[in-house]
This record gives C-alpha cells, sequence and structure tokens, in this order.
C-alpha cells in the first residue's frame, strides 16, 4: 500500500511540474512573440513618422484649408 501512494505522489507531483514547465514555456513563447510585434510596430511607426516628416508643411497646409472650408460651411447654414 505505501509503495503504491508513494508512485500516486510521485506520478502527481511529476504531473504538477510538467504542468508548471509548459505554462513556463507558453508564458515566455508569448513573451517573445509580444516583444517582436511591438519591435515591427516600432519599425512601422519609425517608418511613417519618417515619410510625413517631409510633408509637415504640406499636411499643415491641407488641414488649415480644411478648415477654413468648414468654417465657411458653418457660417452658410448658421
Amino acid at each position: 500500500m505505501t509503495k503504491k501512494f508513494e508512485k500516486s505522489l510521485e506520478d502527481f507531483a511529476k504531473s504538477k511540474h510538467q504542468g508548471h514547465d509548459q505554462f513556463i514555456g507558453r508564458f515566455e513563447k508569448w513573451g517573445k512573440d509580444f516583444e517582436q510585434k511591438m519591435k515591427e510596430i516600432e519599425k512601422m511607426n519609425d517608418q511613417f513618422f519618417k515619410e510625413v516628416e517631409g510633408n509637415l508643411g504640406y499636411i499643415n497646409s491641407w488641414f488649415g484649408k480644411k478648415e477654413k472650408q468648414m468654417e465657411q460651411i458653418l457660417r452658410i447654414f448658421k
């Protein structure tokens, strides 16, 4: 009876340890995947800002024109 109980405890401990290892492995993989995605997003953002930076004057004038157009439309419908 003692050997059977001992074996059951060993099996339980082994199973618990394997579950813990699986969880840690998945968590570490998630962390690596998350870091990789964040690096990709940062790279995309950097590229976007480089593209936009050169056109800031144009972008500001475009928004200025749209703002004036909206003001005119609002004055008409008052």
